[in-house]
């Protein structure tokens, strides 16, 4: 993405290199030979073979058009620009893909480590339902309800483990790399305070988002293309000049062939084009306002996209406390549940109950 969006910068400095081309006079070699056969005429004339050689040197430069030159290399430069944002919008794309699955996978693979702490608890309380049943103090039902809790848990943990694999691959795929094998990473969570409020957060984005930046190239480029239309109705000052040696005769007198020049400046004035320019005006025109639009269609999605992130951003540094607070009780929960089945007090309910209330707040607050 990164490479295609640079590949598209250099392309686009090429057109401006291009438009840039009007400024600079077009000069050509043209060489020439010609050979034929007169027939002759009905008072007798015989028929005459000639050749004919041409070298000729030509010089042609648009001197003054009003106009039209500079809005296309401005219209160039403009959309130059454009690409430019969008190169930094690619990049920005990439990043963000690259963070977000970074801590996702931080985040399964803390999910597989609450997966397998479910996994030994649930193996110790089906060893203590077992001992229980053999001594004949709890049922067989017991039993059965430990051991069916201990394979979910397994099966839970195999899903885990899976998700953490497909996590590391959609990380190697952000970060452009085929073949990188699994490592750990650093498992930096911190949280730091907003230290915006959401207008201002919203001003910061429209100042900043190169989406927007592009849009508003575009939209230069596009008012220069518009200007550049309708000074299609205006003339041309055209500068024309060429050297030339030629011979037209029969084969045997062809050489030395004969020099001549000529000098002319052109006025070309636009009388009637099949109102090709009208019609070019209201497609540059109508292209600006779709480009208008589309600015202000990306101005609300920028818009939309700070506020929820805002909003998101303030819901979940409140939920972080309550959710390590449920996490917390939840421990001591679990922990008062299997000291009383231990002792015989409790039930089996009672303790997978408290385990499955750990388990899911911790997972919850680790996502």
């Amino acid at each position: 993405s990164i490479r295609a969006s640079k590949e598209r910068i250099d392309t686009q400095q090429a057109v401006v290199g291009q438009q840039m081309a009007a400024y600079y006079p077009l000069v050509n070699m043209t060489n020439g030979f010609q050979t034929g056969n007169q027939a002759g005429s009905t008072t007798g004339v015989t028929d005459r073979s000639f050749e004919t050689y041409l070298i000729r040197t030509g010089v042609n430069m648009t001197l003054y058009n009003f106009g039209k030159r500079e809005g296309n290399v401005q219209s160039a430069r403009d959309t130059l620009d454009a690409t430019n944002f969008n190169y930094k919008t690619a990049v920005d794309i990439v990043i963000v893909n690259v963070k977000q699955s970074y801590f996702t996978y931080l985040g399964l693979r803390a999910i597989v480590k609450v997966r397998e702490e479910t996994v030994r608890s649930r193996q110790l309380l089906a060893r203590q339902a077992q001992g229980f049943y053999e001594v004949g103090t709890r049922a067989r039902i017991d039993v059965a309800r430990a051991e069916s809790n201990l394979y979910l848990a397994e099966a839970d943990l195999i899903t885990a483990k899976n998700a953490v694999q497909v996590a590391w691959a959609i990380l190697k795929n952000s970060m452009g790399v085929r073949d990188l094998p699994e490592r750990p990473l650093v498992e930096d969570v911190t949280m730091t305070p907003i230290q915006y409020s959401l207008d201002q957060a919203k001003e910061l984005a429209f100042a900043s988002r190169p989406e927007l930046k592009s849009f508003d190239a575009q939209r230069r480029a596009q008012d220069q293309l518009v200007a550049v239309a309708r000074r299609g109705h205006l003339p041309d000052l055209i500068f024309d000049a060429n050297y030339r040696r030629s011979n037209t005769s029969v084969v045997e007198n062809t050489f030395p062939l004969l020099g001549g020049w000529q000098v002319g400046l052109t006025f070309l004035i636009p009388i009637f084009d099949g109102f090709r320019t009208t019609n070019r005006v209201q497609e540059t025109l109508h292209t600006y306002y779709v480009i208008k639009s589309q600015e202000e269609l990306q101005r609300q999605q920028v818009a939309l996209d700070v506020e929820q992130a805002y909003l998101r951003l303030v819901e979940l540094q409140e939920r972080i406390k309550a959710n390590e607070a449920a996490a917390s009780a939840a421990k001591e929960n679990l922990d008062l549940a299997n000291g009383r089945y231990e002792v015989g007090v409790g039930s089996i309910i009672e303790a997978t109950d408290a385990q499955n209330l750990y388990t899911d707040a911790q997972t919850t607050y680790i996502r």
